[in-house]
């Protein structure tokens, strides 16, 4: 049996990138997932892909910034899984923009799936667990929550930010209920979200993408990108029963590169 034989969770942002590393390690270890994202067809691909694992995939679709949708995405789970016993949000977007002459499109884009997503999320599932008495969520953030990485990137830094905020605070409050809220922080992991960011980077800089991928690794300890998959034994040691006394951290997993 997998560590996480028994428990149904509801997972954001499994398509692509983190997401889908950790969908595919939590799945291998037997956890039944409603895995949601905007791509049907990848959802689609990772629950067949879940017949040759220890758990199951169930895809549900849809547009997680949006509440109305995100109310009937986990009334569908409620109905596939039954009682859900964890949450872990992953959604995110990064675009590159300078602050002068920032678009509002832009801005709100970042808040709406960095924010306001795992906001809904939590709004919509964690009653269920304070009744129970028992749950675990996670909030896939970024070190950019907690530093600064450089210019062009107001918007996802202060949404990074904003989602720190509500993970300590909504820590707070599910404390009581035995309900262990934490947030993982990756850094400059290689996805290709961050693949296009370098790009924009070089682009706005005057530099190489050769110049721009040896600043980026310039700036971390470890010498190198980190690889999706290295996010995964943390999420399944805070799901676990052992870390249960484990609430409100904000634990990086990003090769030194912001030891905060």
């Amino acid at each position: 049996m997998g560590a996480l034989t028994g428990m149904n969770m509801v997972q954001t942002g499994a398509s692509k990138g983190i997401g889908l590393a950790l969908a595919r390690g939590f799945l291998a270890e037997g956890a039944t997932v409603a895995v949601m994202a905007r791509t049907e067809s990848a959802l689609k691909e990772l629950e067949a892909e879940s017949e040759d694992l220890e758990g199951r995939a169930i895809a549900i679709p849809g547009d997680v910034s949006d509440a109305k949708q995100v109310m009937s995405m986990v009334q569908q789970a409620r109905e596939a899984l039954g009682p859900i016993h964890a949450l872990v949000n992953g959604a995110g977007v990064l675009d590159n923009e300078p602050i002068a002459g920032h678009s509002d499109e832009i801005w709100r884009w970042h808040y709406s799936v960095n924010v306001d997503s795992y906001f809904y999320m939590i709004r919509e599932i964690i009653g269920e667990m304070f009744e129970r008495k028992s749950g675990r969520i996670i909030n896939i953030i970024s070190t950019s929550g907690k530093v600064s990485i450089g210019p062009n990137r107001s918007a996802y830094v202060s949404s990074k930010h904003a989602l720190m905020g509500l993970t300590r605070e909504v820590a707070q409050e599910a404390a009581p209920h035995n309900v262990a809220v934490n947030g993982i922080c990756p850094g400059f992991v290689l996805t290709d979200m961050v693949e296009d960011s370098m790009r924009k980077f070089a682009r706005d800089f005057n530099k190489t993408p050769e110049e721009t991928r040896a600043d980026f690794v310039a700036k971390i300890p470890l010498g190198r990108f980190i690889e999706p998959e290295e996010c995964l034994p943390l999420a399944l040691f805070l799901l676990s029963e052992g870390a249960g006394s484990i609430m409100g951290q904000t634990i990086s997993v990003d090769g030194g590169f912001a030891p905060l």
